[in-house]
């Protein structure tokens, strides 16, 4: 990779982390509106503010695990810029679409792919699964 490719990812990932740094935290809204009451009188209104509650948390959780995986790789890019698009594993330059997509990448497809099992593939072996 030249240093030319390495500037333009590392310009985009600093336009990426302004955007989600931006981007306000959602709201977790409290179940007990009024401190005299014990919790949501409706039943159904207690569901659905539970289930608000945790896709407020786990959209939250996404922007961190984003910005941590951004902050990462402009680190990489300061530190060792020519190991930047470089596969953790294999060691193989990471295809420039997959960065193009996912700047922040650290491995290649093939080892993404030997790394995560797949979601919903069934086991094979009981080893499978740790």
């Amino acid at each position: 990779m030249t240093a030319k490719q390495r500037a333009a990812h590392r310009a985009r990932l600093l336009r990426l982390r302004a955007g989600v740094a931006a981007a306000d935290p959602a709201r977790i809204e409290p179940n007990r509106k009024d401190p005299a009451s014990t919790g949501v009188a409706d039943e159904d209104a207690q569901a659905l503010s539970e289930m608000l509650q945790v896709l407020a948390s786990q959209r939250n959780r996404g922007q961190a695990d984003l910005l941590a995986r951004i902050d990462r790789a402009l680190a990489r890019l300061a530190a060792a810029p020519e190991d930047f698009g470089l596969c953790e594993e294999c060691e193989e330059p990471i295809p420039p679409r997959r960065l193009q997509v996912m700047p922040w990448a650290v491995l290649c497809a093939g080892c993404q792919a030997r790394l995560e099992p797949r979601l919903g593939a069934p086991r094979r072996k009981i080893t499978d699964y740790r």
